[in-house]
């Protein structure tokens, strides 16, 4: 069951005179079971009350209209402000001829004024069911509050993932071809995306998931470490709903995502992270992660010719 929301008023409070007053500019969302789910603009024209039902109801038709039965999971936050969803399309693509993926749509929403409602191509790895989102552009379609519910987005995202597995093949075998240095700049790079906040002990948990993931650690390749990534997140996070862990997947889809039909350059992600990551060490004052970080840091410093 999912739940409806309604606009309501919003009062402001004076403490020391035990006044209440109506704010006329903003209103309060409340689900249709009682709960309050976020303050937004009072005016159409800068919100507009998106039903977490009806968009999934336009998705569900879309996927049928395909003749496809669909399946998958909601999930939804404890305030009701945040749903994302995940809808299986029952069809694979191959990243190599041993790792079949299955692919489908990404849908995800909010009520809370910071969130519009977006669909991406969503992907999961038959080998350990990773989660995989968000890395072809040419897949994405999203929409603001600030415009009514828009119906056909459902529909052309549905359409764009079921017609389009040869672009996400594509996109797959060309991360296959691109290698960062080593596997101490493939940590570095997922460091950088900022997917650590979502693990309890981000270094041990991602060289743990380079070792699952990369066959040649003095030549990782950019979806060996994408992987890397989408393993930590989905095996090694405890208590973390999909909702939020959504996001961390659509940081790391940048490593596979540059906003063009070509994949990000393995030597601009590497030097970026070892600059940046050098600057927080060696002039912020950070503390090293790990034992050598220093001297991985110098000698990749080195190879990317980065000054002191």
């Amino acid at each position: 069951m999912l739940p409806e929301v309604e606009r309501q008023d919003v009062y402001a409070h004076h403490t020391g005179e035990d006044e209440w007053e109506e704010v006329p500019y903003r209103d309060s969302l409340w689900t249709d079971d009682g709960r309050t789910t976020g303050v937004v603009s009072s005016s159409e024209d800068f919100y507009n009350v998106i039903q977490y039902g009806d968009i999934l109801e336009k998705v569900g038709d879309a996927v049928e209209r395909h003749g496809i039965e669909p399946s998958g999971k909601i999930s939804i936050s404890p305030t009701a402000h945040k749903m994302s969803a995940r809808i299986d399309f029952d069809e694979e693509v191959y990243a190599n001829e041993n790792d079949p993926i299955d692919i489908g749509l990404q849908v995800q929403s909010g009520h809370s004024g910071f969130h519009g409602l977006k669909y991406d191509v969503g992907a999961e790895r038959q080998v350990c069911s990773n989660g995989m989102t968000a890395f072809v552009s040419d897949l994405h379609f999203d929409q603001t509050h600030g415009e009514p519910f828009q119906p056909g987005l459902a529909y052309n995202a549905v359409d764009a993932v079921v017609e389009s597995p040869e672009i996400i093949e594509h996109r797959l075998a060309q991360a296959q071809n691109r290698e960062l240095m080593n596997r101490d700049e493939s940590l570095l790079v997922l460091m950088d995306t900022g997917i650590d906040r979502y693990l309890d002990q981000p270094v041990p948990d991602l060289l743990n998931a380079l070792q699952s993931e990369v066959e040649d650690p003095e030549n990782p390749t950019l979806y060996e470490t994408y992987n890397a990534g989408t393993r930590a997140l989905t095996h090694y996070t405890q208590d973390v709903p999909d909702y939020e862990l959504n996001d961390g997947f659509e940081q790391l889809s940048r490593l596979l995502e540059n906003g063009s039909s070509e994949i990000p350059e393995p030597q601009t992600l590497g030097r970026n992270a070892v600059d940046r990551r050098s600057r927080q060490l060696l002039e912020e004052g950070d503390e090293p992660r790990w034992e050598t970080e220093r001297e991985s840091l110098r000698n990749l410093m080195e190879e990317h010719e980065i000054s002191p």
